[in-house]
Parts: structure tokens; sequence; C-alpha cells
């Protein structure tokens, strides 16, 4: 599981002695697991890289990159989305809609 691919390493790490010398490691990886599983866990990631309490500098920077770095989401797939919430074409509610993005945030 995706969970997995960062938990393993870090009881493994813990158990060696090791958390240190692959916090860059295994936060990098904590990232890509966070992006593949979509916007709620890249929220999660955001939130987290901002505690200072619960990780260490190298992993808030790293985690960071969850705030500006994260792939597009797809614009035909949003179309879709869109028509299909509206249960019919774009083009039957909207004179014009552009399918390129000018601007893009999380919520």
């Amino acid at each position: 599981t995706a969970a997995s691919q960062y938990f393993v390493p870090l009881v493994i790490d813990t158990i060696t002695g090791q958390l240190e010398a692959n916090d860059v490691q295994r936060t990098r990886r904590l990232r890509e697991v966070l992006t593949s599983l979509g916007p709620f866990f890249i929220k999660l990631g955001q939130a987290l890289a901002i505690r200072p309490d619960i990780l260490s500098p190298t992993s808030m920077y790293e985690l960071q990159r969850l705030c500006d770095k994260v792939p597009a989401f797809d614009n035909a797939r949003a179309m879709q989305t869109i028509e299909k919430e509206l249960g019919c074409r774009i083009s039957d509610v909207f004179d014009d809609l552009s399918p390129d993005p000018i601007a893009a945030a999380s919520l």
C-alpha cells in the first residue's frame, strides 16, 4: 500500500538508528506518496509542512514542495467533471469557457 512505502522505512530507520541519516530520502518518499494519493493527501502534506512541532526542518522543507510544485490537474478531466456535475454540455450553459486555466489553487 501507499502508506507502507513510507512507514516501513520509518520503522526500519527507527530500529537501526538511521532516522536522521535517512530523513531527506524518507520525506521525499512521503511527498511522492501524498502526491500520488490525490488532493486530500496533498493538502495534508501542505499542513504538515508548516508544523515544526511535528517535523524536522528538513522534512518541512521537502513537504513545502507540495505548496507550489504539484503536478497540474488534467484539463480534459476537469471539463468532463464540470459537464457531469452540470448534467449537460458546457456550451449549453456558458457562452465561453476556456479549457486552459489562467491560475490554479488548492482549496
